[in-house]
């Protein structure tokens, strides 16, 4: 079969699985995240049931597929996908707390071991009576009330005692999101944003939200390993996918070894600083993990600032606009066309779009270079707005990839619904829909 009917007989595939219904592939009522996708809060996460029946779709299409790579990989919604399938899988963040939720989901599952563990361990909170503070945070207080400083630093402790380090990491997971509820960040914005005074005052007890967040890891693990069981994907305990979990920023070189057969990504919308802040989000939780836990993290220093993180992802300098956009301007017209219209309003604000662009372009170039010829492409985007201006993300990320020798399959549009944007961050208030650009290397 050539690569031309391959194309068209999975266009036709995406196409029939709608029925001609516009609102198929908003996935409402059929969007929630169940056995590992329900481990972490995360920002902005993809619908798991569509991006697994895309993966199937194309599996139908190329039964040669044995691998996956997300080089946006956040909380691991592909990655969840790729197990079920037992496909093999590389994920790429430069977010360290995307890196831990990634090493969770990736296992092994020893439930019944970790049902004693936490027996064990909540045993040891209880019991610890120290009054000291167990992590050097700047402006702590700011962020932490007192009492939960202290309650969180018995957690912390207990699970640095844990002797195993496949538990310790389930435990700072659950750390991670008990220090989403209890600090003193607002949770309807992913920036940090300090609550009111009643707010604080009503922040629940510590250990209770722990504890909470234990036992949902637990029906989330068992949901996982039964799952995974049924799919034939699991030996005895352990997950048959081959896992590799890189932390990188994506515009650097990556390794040569890499060679997948299918990627399916979302790439930021824009800098992180003006779309969505997974670095502020994920600033506090990280400051209460120990990171030596996390195996595979490169990048040093991420967490000297509230601002490290997202200063150093895709857009995060705007340093040399003007000579990126001239090494740009031939790759999409309908980047020009953008940078023409922002310009006319503020150019100051094309600084930002022209230097992510650049950022994206060099981590699309990584990304194919990890990719098998004729690989498929499944990429979920949104077009966020500068100076109110809509940036066609989708129409430039085509452009660059058809630059680049790629060939475009379909785009599918869907309305968001439940998508993790916060309420209140502004790129909420204008994005309501979502792209999905197919392509083939």
């Amino acid at each position: 079969m050539s690569d031309i009917e391959k194309d068209n007989m999975l266009l036709n595939k995406v196409t029939s699985s709608s029925k001609g219904d516009k609102a198929y592939w908003s996935f409402k009522g059929r969007a929630k995240r169940q056995y590992c996708h329900a481990l972490i809060q995360y920002p902005a996460m993809m619908v798991p049931a569509m991006q697994g029946e895309l993966i199937d779709a194309v599996l139908e299409i190329d039964s040669n597929i044995t691998s996956i790579i997300d080089p946006f990989v956040g909380s691991g919604t592909t990655l969840g996908e790729a197990m079920c399938r037992g496909l093999d899988f590389v994920g790429l963040d430069i977010n360290p707390l995307s890196i831990l939720a990634c090493e969770v989901k990736s296992g092994p599952l020893y439930i019944e071991a970790f049902k004693e563990k936490c027996h064990i361990l909540l045993e040891k909170v209880r019991s610890d009576i120290r009054v000291d503070v167990a992590v050097q945070i700047t402006n702590i207080d700011k962020w932490f009330t007192k009492e939960v400083q202290l309650a969180l630093s018995k957690i912390y402790r207990a699970i640095q005692s844990e002797n195993s380090k496949w538990a310790r990491k389930i435990f700072w997971l659950c750390m991670s999101n008990t220090v989403r509820t209890v600090c003193n960040s607002r949770g309807s914005t992913f920036k940090l944003h300090i609550k009111s005074i009643e707010q604080i005052g009503n922040t629940p007890n510590t250990l209770d939200v722990f504890t909470k967040n234990i036992e949902k890891t637990i029906v989330a693990l068992c949901e996982q390993k039964k799952i995974l069981s049924e799919m034939g994907s699991l030996n005895k305990s352990i997950s048959k996918s081959k896992i590799k979990i890189i932390h990188t920023d994506t515009s650097k070189k990556i390794g040569k070894d890499i060679q997948c057969d299918l990627l399916v990504s979302s790439p930021p919308y824009g800098d992180n600083n003006t779309t969505v802040t997974y670095g502020q989000f994920s600033y506090l939780s990280l400051k209460w993990i120990d990171e030596k836990d996390i195996d595979n993290l490169k990048i040093k220093g991420l967490l000297e600032t509230q601002n490290k993180i997202d200063s150093s992802s895709l857009g995060g300098s705007i340093k040399g606009a003007s000579e990126k956009f001239e090494l740009l301007k031939y790759k999409s017209s309908s980047l020009c066309n953008t940078v023409k219209a922002i310009s006319a309003v503020n150019s100051e604000n094309v600084k930002k779009l022209i230097t992510f662009v650049f950022d994206l372009d060099l981590a699309l170039d990584n990304a194919l270079l990890t990719l098998r010829k004729n690989a498929y492409m499944i990429w979920t985007l949104g077009n966020r707005r500068i100076s109110n201006i809509e940036v066609p993300l989708d129409k430039i990320m085509r452009e660059i990839l058809e630059h680049k020798g790629c060939v475009f399959i379909h785009q599918v549009e869907r309305e968001i619904l439940s998508k993790r944007m916060a309420i209140k961050n502004r790129i909420a208030n204008t994005m309501d829909k979502e792209l999905i650009l197919m392509m083939r290397k």
